[in-house]
């Protein structure tokens, strides 16, 4: 029997200007200065059995899942590790280029210089795996529970009651902070993965054109100022679907502010302190017994709420470009008679680190309320989730936040070619029942 070995490896993946980034409004606004710069890193571990896993994170808005199937694809053709071991984690930083435009109900092409950064950046990630899987060395590996307040959640009622994107105190939210530590036997490096979820959103509120890692970018650079530039620190989206940064709430005006340049520092700064204080907590020495598996749920959408051919035709007529865009696309796909999907394929999937140590992961924006449902399902209070898995294209909310309306329940279901109506109830057990079949399956596996 072998040892545990680890590998890692980062790039960077900064687009050119000019290209059309994502997460806003206006959907082609050309990024114009590079504040900071986009990385894209990879982690592989690999246990005493020879089994092993690979994790990409990009800070990118997303990735079109055609793409994503490919690289992991290839990744697993070039890496030997298991297709379903495979995961791509987008920060889902808002000052990235646009990344799964095909995945948007639009009627627009994409540019040509975004599908060959889109074709670089997909080479540079596969070279990204190889490389880690050529620097695996034995390591130890330590695994870290802690907390950050960053975040709040973002779903507040008004006046009247409908649910609007404004800070809510007592809304659903998770200060889960997890690290991973990683000290080879031999050598002065070592490899710190932290996971948190929230919104990168604070650099578009002070420059709309800046491209920026934003608050994940500064907290990885502050640890390595105090760990060592030798140090490989990497971040894992959370839950983060309805989080945004807690620095810009007003809650008695209950809206958000405007940002500025130091509030990024201060949310980057805050979370890299976090990290640092967890790392101190005494931590659990794994020995790993590594295994992956990945399923789908049915997201059913209901066909009763699709809003009328007046409704696209509005949108249509508007000045703003995302309305106008959106409402387009529908009016035209509506009105030619095409079929509209009657639900939607949503890939999650469990990862084994040792029978006691278990991280979940959602494709999409899933909402921070799932951890505990997920929790609950599978009777694991310490269980780790991840979002933005795979493919980012649209918010997956639970029953409760279903009823309840707002953006990421309607307003977002309009926005991707798998929409446009909302979702039906009935997810919350969808997802639970799936992860519990997930478990039992993964159980199974030595």
């Amino acid at each position: 029997m072998g040892a545990i070995k680890a590998g890692w490896a980062e790039t960077d993946i900064t687009p050119p200007l000019g290209l059309p980034m994502g997460g806003r409004g206006p959907r082609f606004a050309p990024g114009a200065a590079v504040l900071d710069p986009l990385l894209a890193q990879a982690l592989v571990l690999e246990d005493a059995y020879g089994s092993r896993t690979l994790w990409i994170s990009v800070d990118q808005e997303g990735i079109a899942r055609d793409r994503v199937v490919k690289l992991r694809y290839d990744l697993a053709a070039l890496t030997d590790v298991p297709y379903e071991a495979i995961i791509i984690n987008c920060s889902h930083t808002h000052s990235g280029p646009l990344g799964n435009f095909s995945m948007l109900a639009t009627c627009s092409t994409p540019p040509d210089a975004l599908v060959a950064y889109e074709n670089e950046r997909d080479h540079q990630i596969l070279r990204l795996g190889q490389e880690a899987v050529d620097k695996l060395r034995t390591v130890k590996v330590t695994w870290h529970l802690g907390q950050s307040y960053i975040g709040i959640n973002r779903r507040q009622r008004d006046a009247t009651g409908a649910t609007i994107m404004a800070p809510n105190p007592d809304g659903s939210y998770n200060p889960d902070l997890w690290v991973l530590n990683l000290v080879p036997i031999s050598g002065n490096d070592s490899c710190l993965l932290f996971s948190y979820g929230c919104h990168p959103v604070i650099v578009y509120g002070f420059q709309w054109d800046g491209i920026s890692a934003d608050y994940p970018g500064v907290a990885r650079r502050r640890l390595k100022q105090r760990l060592g530039q030798q140090v490989h620190c990497q971040f894992f989206q959370g839950l983060a679907g309805d989080v945004r940064p807690r620095i810009l709430a007003d809650v008695d005006r209950i809206n958000f502010r405007r940002s500025t340049p130091a509030d990024v520092d201060r949310v980057g700064a805050r979370l890299a302190e976090d990290v640092l204080h967890t790392l101190k907590m005494e931590g659990e020495p794994l020995d790993l017994n590594l295994a992956a598996v990945s399923g789908w749920i049915q997201a059913r959408r209901d066909p009763r709420r699709i809003p009328p051919l007046s409704h696209w035709e509005t949108l249509a007529g508007q000045e703003d470009e995302l309305s106008r865009n959106v409402g387009e696309y529908w009016l035209q796909h509506l009105q030619t008679g095409r079929p509209i999907a009657r639900a939607v394929p949503w890939e999650i999937g469990l990862i084994r680190l040792t029978s006691q140590h278990r991280i979940a992961w959602f494709a999409g924006e899933p909402l921070a309320a799932w951890l505990t449902h997920v929790r609950d399902a599978l009777a694991d209070a310490r269980l780790v989730a991840w979002g933005y898995c795979q493919d980012t294209s649209g918010y997956l909310p639970t029953d409760e936040q279903l009823s309840a309306g707002g953006y990421e329940v309607i307003e977002s279901a309009q926005l991707f070619k798998n929409g446009p109506g909302p979702f039906a109830p009935s997810l919350t057990l969808a997802v639970q029942q799936r992860f519990q079949a997930l478990a039992r399956f993964i159980q199974k596996m030595t």
